[in-house]
């Protein structure tokens, strides 16, 4: 990989048109091309004065089923297909309008959004980019069992294990490099998943109400439930949460480069914790060595 790259965004509109997966809401997405340095940002064109919300960790409310972000009144929900998109593509720039509160889910995976920004093109930008770099191990551990760490490498790599006590979901582990061309191979089909005795419960809170066997697979007691399509992969399970983790690792707001992230046990609460971990190695390593004392 070439070290010294240019930043990047589309060189013109793209949109899609579906539900959002837990609001249930129709909802259009437009990409749009972005100056440099301005990052991923989403507009919620349905509001009063088009409000932006940085697609950052500042910006996170919530991480039920999904990452959430705020500003304000403006929210916009389940972001981190839409964004993992833009990072297998090696996006750093755009601009991200939806007519409602959620971007549409499509088929559950983050494949549309890659080939909504594929058919807008690719086009570099007169500014370098700016990696976050790791300046030494950086790890997290929570009580139910999750466990994340990254290291200095010469890529970026990901290896993730799923583990859930379920009799139709054993042990699962991926392990790949992460730039577009394995991307587009190993995990952009991967869909979103449920288990079968969790729906009722989530169409109670208020959650899944777009959610269906077009968008999502349910996983039964001895069998799994999806269209006609049946499985993508025999692993479709962690490598859709590999696809979270890139989308959650987005809002470092930096591409990540020569890190190798291993990951057990994945979730979007877990996932934005760690992320805050590495963002704060990373600006400490960017802070000047040498500091002028203040005059007494």
């Amino acid at each position: 990989m070439n070290e010294n790259p240019l930043q990047t965004t589309i060189k013109t509109e793209a949109a899609l048109e579906g539900v959002g997966l837990h609001t249930g809401h129709k909802s259009t997405l437009t990409f749009r091309p972005a100056p440099a340095n301005t990052g991923i940002r989403f507009f919620r064109s349905d509001l009063p004065g088009i409000p932006m919300i940085p697609a950052r960790l500042g910006f996170v409310v919530t991480t039920v089923r999904g990452t959430n972000l705020g500003l304000g009144d403006a929210k916009v929900h389940t972001v981190e297909h839409v964004l993992s998109a833009c990072t297998g593509l090696g996006i750093d720039n755009v601009d991200v309008l939806v007519s409602a509160p959620e971007p549409p889910i499509m088929d559950g995976s983050s494949l549309p959004f890659v080939e909504a920004l594929l058919r807008a093109g690719l086009v570099d930008l007169d500014a370098p980019k700016r990696w976050l770099h790791l300046p030494h191990e950086v790890t997290y551990e929570a009580k139910d069992g999750a466990k994340y760490r990254a290291v200095p490498s010469d890529r970026f790599e990901i290896a993730a294990t799923l583990i859930h006590d379920h009799p139709m979901m054993p042990k699962m582990s991926l392990s790949m490099t992460v730039d577009r061309d394995s991307y587009l191979a190993e995990v952009s089909r991967a869909r979103t998943f449920c288990f079968e005795h969790e729906v009722e419960y989530l169409k109670s809170k208020g959650l899944a109400q777009g959610g269906s066997l077009d968008n999502a697979i349910v996983v039964g007691k001895d069998k799994f439930h999806t269209n006609s399509e049946g499985l993508r992969y025999a692993d479709e399970f962690v490598r859709h949460k590999t696809l979270d983790l890139i989308g959650d690792l987005t809002l470092i707001g930096r591409p990540l480069f020569k890190m190798r992230v291993e990951a057990e046990r994945l979730g979007h609460a877990h996932n934005v914790e760690f992320a805050k971990k590495l963002d704060e190695a990373a600006k400490k390593l960017r802070k000047p060595k040498n500091r002028v004392l203040e005059a007494k």
